[in-house]
């Protein structure tokens, strides 16, 4: 009787794993929504850090890396913790499926998480009905014609969407100015799936100087050849060069700014150079980061774009960051603010760790990150207070003529949308915003619904009650909260992360970094609490 009993409960045992494994390898059913929203099938999230977790998703993911469904990516060096992460892409196929990828964290030969987006049920035909060419010509016509050029060679992909996977072309075309769509074209039906906009909006080494917009000098690392100075710095591991595109609309048409005497006079171009010295100063001194890649690949910042241009932006395409002058009459040139400098700097480096994809929830965190790195970065170089050249809680605030804040990360709430509007950035999922993945929806609202992740971390860093829910946190301070953030971010998000994906991230960076009792670990949960992301 007493063996009938225990074989009862260890097939009840087994159905109960079974079921828990389902739900965390398999991806839910939903109800079925437009694929053109370009929503990814929910449900395919995955965060393993214990041992009894983690042990069985290994042996799963050596299975899948020999069968070549999971193909290494990439492979980051060790970092200050000792910890490796390698990146694995998912194939179906021998095709990718878009936006999964898993990464495992090891130390010292030893996996300690595995997380990413997963899908185990894809179950359909790979062979495109639709020839590569056509699929092109579609694509051009979705953007209406236009002088694009085509970017990298169009992939055939697995793509996730709510109504079940779809055979698609992912096609790239870029107009060589601040247009960079990733178009997703049916390759079965030749129906438009998704598009968006990817635009995220040494001879002898010299130290010259220059007056910034504001009055203030800034020493400069410059090139001394040829009998003129380069705005290229040379002291710098990484090659830093600030060009200007001549107030054109092609980005391809840079050039380098020189001087005489290496005294500058271009207030645009000093503030430029000196911030985006300072800004690699900040990812390598703290961070231990080199450039955008990690491994001081040069970069390019090109003022003077366009006439009049308001927007500053980091091109996928180019691999370079761009700066309007702005508006005259309301604005100073964008490339005067450090916080935008670092912003659009943190949007390389998202480009060669997360990638996270530049839509919806994974889009804000795109946004929100560089938020997040451009305010701490203002922090460590600038006196904290309120006015310009001045760290404090706001985004952008330093272009505006009348100082008012892009985005506050202390309350998002108190920023209407545009001027005068009656909707303001939210602070809590409860005032998400659910928008199309269109220009006019802000691709799913990835600059308006950052301000949620990037609140988190104000009230991780700062301390402070959320408007929305009434929520109190204590602050751990801006240097654990930055190391946290940096590590989440670089580290473990991949490319269709959400913000529930971005909670155990982060959780787990604390553990990884502070212990898994610390209080550090403790608030980061309080925080995400407080914005309501569980």
């Amino acid at each position: 009787m007493q063996g009938k009993r225990f074989k009862w409960c260890f097939l009840v045992f087994v159905v109960l794993v079974l079921g828990i494994l389902a739900l965390n390898y398999n991806a839910t059913t939903q109800e079925p929504r437009d694929p053109s929203q370009g929503r990814l099938k929910e449900g395919a999230s995955i965060f393993l850090s214990s041992p009894g977790e983690v042990k069985p998703m290994e042996r799963m993911m050596q299975r899948e890396i020999a069968a070549g469904n999971l193909r290494l990516a990439k492979r980051e060096d060790p970092d200050a913790l000792g910890f490796v992460h390698e990146r694995y892409n998912l194939y179906y196929k021998n095709v990718q499926v878009w936006g999964a990828q898993l990464v495992r964290q090891t130390k010292n030969g030893v996996t300690t998480c595995i997380n990413g987006e997963y899908y185990s049920d894809i179950d359909i035909p790979v062979a495109p009905a639709v020839e590569k060419d056509q699929a092109v010509l579609l694509a051009r016509n979705a953007v209406f014609g236009g002088n694009f050029k085509l970017g990298v060679e169009p992939q055939l992909v697995v793509y996730p969407s709510d109504k079940g996977y779809l055979l698609a072309y992912k096609i790239g075309l870029f107009n060589g100015f601040d247009q960079d769509w990733i178009i997703f074209i049916n390759a079965r039906t030749g129906e438009l799936i998704l598009k968006y906009n990817n635009i995220q909006t040494a001879d002898q080494a010299a130290i010259g100087v220059g007056r910034g917009i504001f009055g203030d000098y800034k020493k400069l690392s410059t090139d001394f050849t040829s009998n003129k100075y380069y705005l290229v710095d040379l002291l710098r591991p990484a090659e830093l060069i600030t060009a200007t595109n001549n107030y054109t609309q092609d980005t391809s048409l840079m050039y380098y700014i020189t001087d005489d005497d290496n005294s500058w006079t271009d207030t645009t171009a000093v503030d430029a150079h000196g911030y985006l010295g300072w800004t690699y100063d900040y990812y390598n001194l703290f961070h231990n980061w080199k450039g955008i890649d990690n491994g001081n690949q040069q970069l390019i910042l090109s003022i003077h774009l366009g006439s009049n241009y308001e927007n500053a932006f980091y091109s996928p395409n180019t691999q370079n960051i761009y700066f309007g002058d702005g508006n005259p009459a309301t604005n100073y040139p964008y490339g005067s603010a450090l916080d935008i400098v670092a912003h659009e700097f943190t949007h390389g480096v998202t480009d060669h760790t997360s990638q996270l994809i530049y839509q919806q929830e994974y889009g804000a965190l795109n946004e929100a990150f560089s938020d997040i790195m451009a305010v701490s970065c203002e922090f460590h170089f600038q006196p904290e207070g309120s006015g310009y050249l001045l760290a404090e809680w706001w985004q952008g605030e330093d272009i505006e003529k009348s100082f008012q804040a892009g985005r506050d990360l202390s309350n998002p709430r108190s920023v209407p949308l545009w001027p005068g509007a009656s909707y303001f950035y939210p602070d809590h999922m409860a005032n998400k915003y659910n928008l199309a993945v269109t220009a006019e929806g802000d691709w799913g609202g990835v600059h308006i619904n950052s301000t949620i992740p990037s609140h988190w971390f104000y009230l991780l860093a700062h301390g402070g009650t959320n408007r929305t829910s009434g929520r109190s946190v204590s602050g751990i301070g801006l240097e654990d909260a930055e190391k946290i953030a940096f590590h989440t971010w670089v580290y473990h998000l991949t490319p269709a992360a959400t913000f529930a994906s971005a909670r155990s991230a982060s959780y787990q960076a604390a553990v990884d970094l502070f212990g898994s009792s610390s209080t550090q670990a403790q608030r980061v949960a309080h925080a995400w609490d407080a914005v309501g992301v569980y």
